[in-house]
């Protein structure tokens, strides 16, 4: 469709190149770079800045506003990063960012650059190689064992005297023979938490079941009823299906299995650096020393030093989004001193080897500083616009927006946790689902808690009152888990990134609307999150055109992409 044009369009265009040339003209007198892609009143982008802007998005994956496939998009990008260098100027010098692993504040990023440089290397792997690692592996990892689908009917020993449990048993048989469907007595009997699914189980692979109900259950051909008894109670079983063992082809893992020993090799190597280094720096660690006093040394790398205090303070840190840790002197503390101790020990090699000094490495610091720089002056506008903001205007965005207004659904919840490794995954389940049943249980002494946790190698923790985005930030099927909860209970044991957990559900809060009066405060707030990016907007595009933004060339991007 054809517009008309506007009659002020060409003034607007005359305007715009007026306003260019004097830009440029009193930018000249200011040493504008010959490489500037973009000026604005108190500065310039250059094509250098640029394109390690567009180099940090890439690279971290970051999202942006802007169209990149397009010159409109690329316009956007120089406009974001010429705002993040307004509002860096605006914000001035700030004293550096506190380093928690550190003496040196840039430590963090340096460490990141170092494994980004002298990370994991290619290895050649032989067709021999892999397929004496096929053949070693065959059944452990190659391999899917058999499974077998059941449905049951579980009775607990510990609720019904024996006689009453065997008549129970008798009437439950009585009623299959004579054809009722076995859901309906799943419904009428079962004390197992696979009830709300009809009683069904599976498909579950063999070795992750009690040995002695496994080997009962496949005893049991497909259709055929039967009575196995456990430690726990009886069981009334139905097979519902059986899966043969399958052999995964050589050919299908063949780069899986290339990968797996580059990543042994790999992983040898970090330790024998790892070694080096410690030998090199000298690591004294007496963090597990009970008699440590606040001010003592609990742990030195090279010539940095942590006290007893400090170090306190930083574990406690680390845990605090996580609540209340239990068993974690142990195990949880111990793996974030470890990871202190390497974090460390790869920054003092990165200092020797002069990566701190390398043109690269020094741009991602500058740009990671003005970030932070950008991020304070942007919240401080941003506090501004909130103080600024009648109850009227609030009130008004409310009453038309009333469904936004509204608490998280909430959830009190605890979890048990275990590392991957220490054991058969049967083994490891069975014991993680006796330490969540301890757990759980009404009035349990944390003492014994605490050490059945300790000897088992797991952490205990309290997270208390949590949204689904505080669960999310344990891990993504942690996150899941926990929403599949209908209620109160414990998940199945589950695997998420390298752990075991079972999660605690002690209660529920549905999600709660807002209202007013009771809920001023917490209005005005929801308020302020839900305009949060509509304001940046609104503030990015008046300060650009404050400030007369002006794009010289996007040209600079072409070059990045051919250059990549």
């Amino acid at each position: 469709m054809n517009v008309p044009a506007s009659p002020n369009r060409p003034h607007r265009r005359v305007s715009r190149l007026v306003s260019l040339a004097l830009l440029l003209a009193a930018s000249c007198g200011r040493g504008v770079p010959p490489d500037a892609v973009a000026v604005y009143d108190g500065g310039w982008v250059t094509a250098a800045e640029a394109q390690r802007y567009l180099g940090s998005l890439n690279r971290r994956r970051l999202r942006t506003d802007a169209a990149l496939d397009t010159e409109e998009g690329l316009t956007d990008l120089l406009g974001e990063l010429a705002f993040l260098k307004i509002l860096a100027a605006e914000a001035g010098e700030l004293p550096a960012a506190p380093a928690a692993l550190y003496l040196d504040p840039r430590g963090s990023l340096l460490v990141s650059y170092y494994i980004e440089r002298t990370g994991k290397r290619s290895h050649e792997v032989s067709d021999e190689e892999a397929l004496a690692f096929y053949q070693e592996h065959l059944t452990d990892r190659f391999t899917v064992p058999e499974a077998v689908k059941f449905q049951h009917i579980f009775l607990r020993s510990d609720r019904h005297p024996h006689q009453e449990l065997e008549g129970t048993v008798r009437t439950i048989l009585d009623q299959l023979a004579d054809g009722t469907p076995f859901s309906e007595l799943v419904a009428a009997y079962s004390e197992s938490g696979s009830a709300g699914q009809g009683g069904v189980v599976g498909p579950v692979y063999r070795g992750r079941m009690d040995p002695a109900f496994e080997d009962a259950i496949y005893r049991l051909a497909p259709g055929r009823t039967g009575v196995v008894r456990s430690s726990t109670g009886v069981h009334v079983v139905e097979v519902l299906e059986k899966r043969p063992p399958e052999v995964t082809a050589y050919e299908a893992v063949k780069q899986q299995i290339a990968n797996a020993i580059m990543d042994r090799r790999n992983q040898v190597e970090r330790e024998q650096l790892l070694a080096t280094l410690r030998s090199h720096h000298g690591v004294v660690d007496r963090s597990g020393d009970p008699t440590l006093q606040p001010d003592d040394v609990a742990l030195q790398v090279g010539d940095r030093e942590m006290t007893r205090r400090q170090l306190d303070t930083y574990l406690a840190a680390r845990t605090m989004s996580r609540g209340p840790v239990v068993g974690a002197e142990q195990n949880l503390s111990r793996q974030l001193v470890d990871d202190l101790v390497t974090s460390n020990l790869l920054y003092l090699d990165a200092v020797e080897r002069g990566l701190d000094r390398e043109q690269a490495f020094i741009d991602r610091w500058e740009l990671r500083e003005l970030r932070r720089r950008a991020r304070l002056a942007q919240q401080r506008r941003l506090d501004a616009w909130a103080e600024s903001v009648g109850d009227e205007e609030v009130l008004g965005f409310y009453q038309d927006n009333q469904a936004r207004f509204a608490l998280p659904q909430r959830f009190q919840v605890s979890y048990v946790q275990m590392p991957l490794g220490g054991g058969t995954p049967f083994a490891l389940q069975q014991e993680l689902e006796k330490l969540a049943e301890l757990a759980a249980a009404p009035g349990t002494d944390q003492a014994e808690l605490t050490r059945r946790c300790a000897e088992a190698g797991a952490v205990y923790v309290d997270m208390g009152w949590v949204t689904p985005v505080d669960a999310g930030r344990v891990g993504p099927e942690f996150q899941r888990r926990l929403l599949a909860m209908s209620g109160t209970g414990c998940t199945p044991v589950f695997r998420d990134e390298g752990w075991l957990f079972a999660v605690l559900v002690h209660a529920v809060e549905a999600r709660r609307p807002l209202t007013l009066p009771a809920d001023h405060d917490l209005i005005r707030a929801r308020y302020v999150d839900l305009r949060r990016g509509e304001i940046l907007a609104e503030i990015k595009k008046h300060l650009l055109e404050e400030r007369h933004f002006v794009v010289l060339s996007v040209a600079v991007f072409k070059t990045a992409d051919a250059q990549g």
